[in-house]
């Protein structure tokens, strides 16, 4: 007997990853966007604006501040993590980043820098930035890309060093991915399932087992995904 259908709203960061898993996940539906932002596409402008769905995938803050008003219920579960990455043209010299010196000289260097508008792109802006002593040494340069992967800005050449989540960048041709990285320059995202008030909490947990087993956890790997023990 076939599983009732799931829909389940996801960012579209994890779109290649999670439509990997998702022949083993009978009746789940994927729906992507942005996590946030104000364009109606986006995981919580859909929820403000009451859209049906059973689940959601979402970073944990996000999680949490949706709990707190009531348009997601119950006790949220992680099932992996998101990081992120520099990118280089392929081809191109890469930079030692692996030290707070050498990722400061290397962004001195870069003749200009993509981020993207979303939380990695905020995260470099407002938080590393800022730890690093560079935010009026390298404001000038830097460019906030939104009609196109900061990936695949890099590789066409628009910009020379790229900041976006891993698992973003690897699914864009002709770069080098550059994830060895000094520890400030780390910015880990707990990604977690919560449920809309009336779902099932059995499909919830059927999704989370899902996305913790086994074979799911070298996909997720494969894929610049860190899984949830």
């Amino acid at each position: 007997m076939s599983q009732p259908a799931t829909s389940v709203l996801a960012p579209a960061a994890f779109a290649s990853a999670l439509n990997a898993l998702a022949p083993e996940m009978e009746g789940v539906t994927f729906i992507y966007g942005p996590a946030t932002g104000a364009t109606p596409e986006s995981i919580t402008s859909r929820l403000q604006a009451g859209e049906q769905f059973d689940l959601v995938l979402l970073p944990e803050a996000l999680v949490q501040a949706e709990l707190s008003v009531g348009r997601l219920v119950g006790a949220p579960a992680r099932v992996f993590a998101s990081t992120v990455a520099f990118c280089v043209p392929e081809g191109a010299a890469c930079p030692d980043l692996s030290t707070e010196a050498e990722l400061s000289k290397a962004l001195r260097a870069a003749a200009t820098i993509g981020l993207s508008a979303a939380g990695s792109g905020k995260f470099f802006r407002d938080v590393l930035l800022p730890a690093l002593g560079l935010a009026e040494a390298v404001s000038a340069k830097l460019h906030t890309i939104t009609d196109r992967p900061v990936g695949r800005a890099v590789a066409e050449g628009q910009v020379a060093l790229g900041f976006q989540q891993k698992a973003e960048l690897l699914e864009v041709e002709g770069l080098t991915v550059i994830d060895d990285l000094a520890d400030i320059a780390r910015n880990d995202t707990w990604i977690a399932v919560a449920r809309r008030p009336g779902s099932d909490a059995v499909a919830a947990k059927t999704l989370v087992d899902h996305i913790r087993s086994a074979s799911a956890r070298q996909s997720l790997l494969a894929h610049g995904l860190t899984p949830a023990n």
